[in-house]
């Protein structure tokens, strides 16, 4: 079975992919938003959405921890990597304490801004075009402005969820 998604925030990512789980399909592959997957056990697996240093890839030394833990890395997209476990193994999280989870989101929330530049380039360029009276410009500056808004929307997004675990840091609830 193939599905389309496109998620920009990876904890909707990581609860969608483990609801398609519980219901019976694993993923076994990703491309450009399309999502294969395959019937298996119900709540047989329990999925993990990590964001890597590798752009396609991950390292020897990442790819043997996961191993060792029992994790399989399903993919890689971009920086992106898709995990998933026997849930027979028990709980899967990858960020157990407060302060990996606030570097694990301010590296994503970091990565969203330097997209979110590159888009504003872009951006403004199709504007430029669109200026000049190319109608396919034209068409890109809507699109664009809909990548920045969601863009902006996630490291908004992400910017909240690194402030309440700093404040559960502090220990403040």
């Amino acid at each position: 079975m193939i599905k389309f998604r496109l998620y920009f925030d990876k904890d909707l990512e990581t609860e969608w992919l483990n609801e398609m789980a519980a219901k019976g399909y694993a993923m076994t592959g990703f491309f450009a938003g399309f999502y294969m997957f395959e019937n298996c056990e119900p709540g047989k697996y329990i999925y993990q959405v990590d964001l890597g240093s590798r752009f396609f890839s991950v390292s020897n030394d990442y790819r043997e921890f996961m191993s060792d833990t029992g994790v399989e890395i399903v993919q890689t997209w971009g920086f992106w990597i898709i995990l998933r476990r026997l849930s027979s193994a028990g709980k899967f999280e990858l960020y157990t304490d407060v302060d990996s989870s606030i570097a694990h989101y301010t590296k994503i929330r970091r990565m969203f801004i330097v997209v979110l530049a590159i888009e504003i380039c872009c951006f403004f360029i199709e504007l430029a075009g669109a200026m000049a009276g190319s109608h396919v410009a034209q068409v890109f500056v809507f699109l664009f402005i809909f990548i920045v808004a969601a863009f902006v929307q996630i490291i908004l997004k992400t910017s909240q969820t690194i402030a309440k675990l700093e404040e559960r840091k502090g220990g403040r609830y």
